[in-house]
């Protein structure tokens, strides 16, 4: 392993034998601890001495005394090897499966259910893993991911780099609904076309959040731009202002902490879905504990190809 210092090579094992050398003060007892003959240590010295520039050991008989010069530079010897030595450990530990860091992306809305269940049964199984957590809309953990800022993110829906950039395991599919205050006059039984709701006001997700995405898609395909008095990060404030009475939304209907308390879902016809799934960056480099993390995940109850 190789440091370039004004063009001169200064290698790693250089800067651990100036240390080991200075704090014996003996090249020969220093290279039999090392096990090297003693012309290549004294070889090494002399390659940290013409980097400096100067003489770094004032000689006193036949043991070496660090001079002036030489314990200014060993601080920072020190220091570079520490950091060095740090730097290796983390790297091991990342490539390590049951020791690794797993950076973890997801949408605000799986943040109750879906992520907790998969961290806390595989950590059952892998107790040593750890976890960097990190929610935020679906386009900006689609970026995140593709700018290796992240190893894998839940999002939905199904990003359209799939298969050119990003893979992709599919997760659950939910069918999405119109959620209306009850006694509204959109309350009814079963389906209902979304153009129903074209003059209705609509609270709704943020811009770039995946539900926003597809209640503007769903919008444009029934020829109308939806009215938004109000944009959430959290599905379930907008359950929760519908049931207030601020106006209508799109929701998925089978999300298990979604409050359904004064609103009435009544499921989009033609059938609409809310698709997620785990995405990850194809030409990511080799990282053991997320691949074990990914095929967990891909054999979870979530999944749909198992």
């Amino acid at each position: 392993m190789g440091m370039v210092f004004e063009g001169q090579d200064l290698r790693i094992v250089d800067i651990r034998s100036f240390i080991e050398v200075a704090a014996s003060g003996h090249l020969s007892e220093t290279a039999d601890r090392m096990g090297l003959p003693q012309p290549t240590l004294s070889r090494r010295i002399g390659r940290v001495e013409k980097h400096v520039g100067t003489a770094l050991f004032d000689r006193a008989g036949r043991t070496l005394v660090l001079n002036q010069r030489g314990y200014a530079f060993y601080a920072h010897a020190r220091t570079i090897l520490a950091q060095v030595e740090a730097a290796n450990t983390e790297i091991k530990r990342l490539m390590d499966p049951e020791r690794g860091t797993i950076r973890l992306d997801f949408m605000h809305s799986l943040g109750t259910w879906m992520v907790p269940e998969l961290i806390r049964t595989f950590r059952g199984e892998h107790p040593q893993v750890e976890f960097q957590l990190h929610q935020a809309a679906a386009t900006y953990l689609v970026d995140r991911v593709l700018a290796d800022e992240t190893d894998l993110a839940l999002v939905g829906p199904r990003p359209v780099d799939v298969g050119e950039k990003l893979g992709w395991v599919p997760l659950l599919r939910q069918r999405l609904a119109l959620a209306v205050p009850e006694g509204h006059p959109l309350v009814g039984d079963g389906p209902i076309d979304l153009r129903e709701a074209k003059d209705e006001p609509f609270v709704a997700m943020r811009v770039g959040f995946g539900t926003r995405l597809l209640m503007d898609l769903l919008a444009a395909q029934a020829g109308f731009v939806p009215q938004v008095v109000f944009e959430s990060m959290e599905l379930t404030t907008v359950a929760g202002l519908v049931s207030a009475g601020l106006g209508v939304g799109i929701v998925p209907l089978d999300d298990p902490y979604l409050p359904t308390v004064g609103i009435v879902l009544r499921p989009l016809e033609p059938e609409a879905f809310r698709d997620l799934g785990l995405v990850w960056r194809l030409d990511a480099g080799p990282a053991p504990a997320v691949e074990v993390f990914r095929d967990f995940v891909a054999t979870s109850r979530f999944a749909l190809e198992k």
